[in-house]
């Protein structure tokens, strides 16, 4: 092989890991999204009142790439929470970005502000709670029954009796101070309810919300 012939070869050569490492970079540049997602993206948030979602997926930790309107609310991260407090009925977003490199990725979130709550129903929407996720232990084992029909005479002005005795498992317009409430959400009286699980943040704060309101027979 003389030398020409070698040359031309090395041209070859590098042009091909040239081509290479230019089809490389721009398979990066076209990677798909890493796949961030929250618990929810169209919020509802009552006037006064806070909420929070959960981020998730992607690459941590999340940042806030775009504020919301300050004059509707104010949004803070901690970690993969996302808390969002109310000051003014209309509607806003923000935006959550990870920290994804090259590309990061990002979750618009669209935030509603409410002048009142809508009414939650214990029949429609806490009672199917219990059914799906409770019954199974307190369908008339486990110190409390809750399917329908015994749950709200079970529940609402009645103290506890395993743990944080000196509470009522629901006390109507006090969901804190509720065991029911400090179970569900894993903050005192023992372990988080259900055992081996959780409930999604969305029946937590229905749960909450229904007994903030009053805790209604409705």
């Amino acid at each position: 092989m003389n030398s020409k012939q070698s040359f031309s070869i090395i041209l070859i050569v590098a042009f091909i890991i040239v081509v290479i490492y230019s089809c490389k970079d721009i398979g990066t540049e076209l990677l798909p999204l890493s796949g961030l997602s929250a618990s929810s993206t169209n919020v509802s948030v009552v006037k006064g009142a806070s909420k929070q979602i959960t981020v998730s997926g992607g690459k941590s930790p999340y940042s806030i790439k775009r504020q919301p309107d300050s004059a509707k609310v104010t949004i803070s991260l901690a970690s993969s929470i996302l808390t969002i407090s109310g000051i003014d009925t209309g509607s806003t977003n923000t935006i959550v970005a990870d920290s994804k490199i090259p590309i990061a990725d990002s979750l618009e979130i669209t935030i509603s502000i409410l002048g009142t709550l809508p009414l939650v129903s214990f029949s429609n929407q806490i009672q199917p709670i219990f059914n799906n996720q409770c019954t199974g232990c307190h369908g008339g084992t486990g110190g409390l029954t809750i399917t329908a029909g015994v749950s709200y005479n079970n529940l609402v002005n009645v103290f506890a009796q395993s743990s944080c005795i000196s509470l009522r498992r629901v006390l109507p317009n006090d969901a804190d101070n509720s065991v029911l409430y400090k179970k569900v959400s894993g903050t005192t009286c023992g372990n988080q309810m259900p055992q081996g699980g959780a409930l999604s943040t969305s029946d937590i704060a229905l749960i909450r919300d229904w007994i903030n309101q009053g805790a209604k027979n409705n």
